[in-house]
């Protein structure tokens, strides 16, 4: 055919007699799978033998380009074969698939609905009480950035049994947390909260019919109406909603999301097959998951768990490393074997430890908290002599990049840390258009002196200080 469309320009008849071919060949391809659509049928229904039935329909999708309409029948019998076979969840996949891979076959579209719930096919939860994911972020070169943790669980709003989920992250100085209520049975949206140090912070209301939406954000308070027909979810959602679709190889679907500022997309998901990954938190099977319009790819674990191991968000590569729980009441440890200190902090909070500190990443992710280690041996003679000294220089040194920076005089609290002499000075200090507060605590033991630094606003201070100092006062030096 190739060769026939350089020479086009040499014959007419020969165009003729080309197009006479291909129609030819389209016929017997139809024809083909025609055929084929009656065996299946015949072996569905009075041979009824399902599965050798729902072999022969894929053999007509197959076909599907030679017959359209053939084809998205046998779609629609994949799903009624699925039906008898007793699988509810793949036959809705299937049904699914219906409705985006034909959606001009509006008969068998509307037929098609009716086995297809309410929004999205959704599974039960896949997550354990007080879930968290933590997964380690670097670019594509390698090049490390921080973490990022996902959380899912039960709450009470209202009165009423919810689902939690959300995240937090650190990349760099920038932080970020994220917090979606979600309808118990549905699933469907409340409300949800988005704070990002660089973004700005972003709260979405959603109506009981989720026909308004109401926007609160940096750019001030707005009212949007979206579409009801079906059930859209909050963006700070979406990955706990794909964990709950009925992945499958050849699965396909819409995800309607509503974005921070409140704008409604649909992102088309393409489960592309099925892969081996390998992460720090172990070896898994996973779906491979394709989310067009955004080019992203995530791998779900194919087991019941459907954990998160591994995204690629264009240079951004998030690989799993813990699975972890929250559990009220009990401590979460990290221990520096290498520096030789520990420290312990309540089950919620979480840790990140990059080349250069520990940071800690609180519920809300209210402060930017770390801590650095130094050698003593590496302190100016003077601030070897005397901790006041060394935290003298170390709070000047800390102040000298932030506007407004002033220690507070009657601040400087001399306190005992496992077993050490520490001191502890608060600052303020403005960033942009907030009133912030610094606040420093030095630990210095034989061989290694320890830097706790907080940054927080001013009006979140005191309260993120009382949860703060049992974390500090926690320390083992050895």
């Amino acid at each position: 055919m190739c060769r026939t469309a350089m020479f086009l320009c040499r014959t007419v008849a020969l165009v003729g007699v080309v197009v006479a071919s291909l129609a030819m060949g389209s016929a017997a391809r139809a024809a083909s799978a025609s055929e084929l659509l009656e065996k299946g049928i015949y072996t569905e229904e009075t041979a009824g033998d399902l599965d050798k039935a729902i072999s022969i329909y894929e053999k007509v999708i197959a076909e599907g380009k030679a017959g359209h309409t053939l084809a998205a029948q046998a779609q629609y019998r994949i799903g009624q074969c699925l039906l008898k076979k007793g699988k509810k969840a793949e036959a809705t996949a299937a049904f699914q698939k219906l409705i985006a891979d034909f959606p001009d076959q509006k008969d068998l579209v509307a037929k098609a609905r009716k086995f297809v719930p309410e929004g999205l096919p959704l599974l039960p939860v896949p997550w354990v009480e007080g879930e968290a994911l933590q997964m380690k972020m670097r670019f594509a070169t390698g090049v490390e950035l921080g973490d990022l943790i996902y959380t899912a669980g039960s709450a009470k709003l209202d009165g009423r049994k919810i689902w939690r989920v959300g995240s937090r992250s650190v990349v760099g100085a920038m932080l970020g947390m994220s917090r979606v209520d979600a309808d118990w049975d549905t699933f469907r949206p409340i409300d949800s909260v988005f704070n990002n140090s660089v973004i700005g912070d972003y709260a979405i209301k959603y109506s009981p019919t989720q026909r308004t939406i109401t926007v609160q954000g940096s750019m001030g308070k707005s009212t949007k109406t979206i579409d009801e027909s079906e059930i859209t979810y909050d963006n700070e959602q979406a990955m706990h909603v794909m964990r709950r679709l009925p992945l499958a190889p050849g699965y396909k679907t819409t995800l309607p999301v509503i974005g921070i500022g409140g704008e409604k997309v649909k992102i088309p998901i393409d489960v592309q097959g099925k892969e081996m990954v390998q992460v720090p938190a172990g070896k898994f099977e996973c779906f491979k998951v394709y989310l067009g319009l955004v080019n992203q790819t995530f791998w779900y674990a194919t087991d019941p768990h459907r954990y998160l191991v591994k995204f690629e968000a264009n240079v951004v590569v998030a690989e799993l490393t813990s699975i972890d729980q929250i559990k009220p009441g009990e401590l979460r440890r990290y221990e520096d074997k290498k520096r030789g200190f520990s420290l312990a902090a309540p089950s919620d909070w979480f840790f990140y430890a990059s080349s250069g500190a520990v940071f800690f990443l609180d519920p809300q992710m209210v402060a930017q908290s770390t801590l650095r280690t130094v050698k003593v041996a590496d302190l100016k003679p003077a601030e070897q002599k005397s901790l006041r000294a060394w935290a003298e220089a170390a709070v000047a040194e800390a102040g000298r990049t932030k506007k407004d920076f002033k220690v507070r005089a009657d601040s400087w609290k001399e306190r005992i840390i496992s077993g050490l002499p520490a001191i502890s000075p608060v600052a303020d200090y403005t960033d942009g258009k907030r009133k912030m507060v610094g606040y420093y605590t030095y630990v210095r033991g034989k061989s290694i002196g320890l830097n706790f630094a907080v940054t927080a606003p001013q009006d979140q201070f005191d309260g993120y200080r009382k949860q703060f100092d049992p974390i500090v006062d926690s320390v083992k030096v050895k």
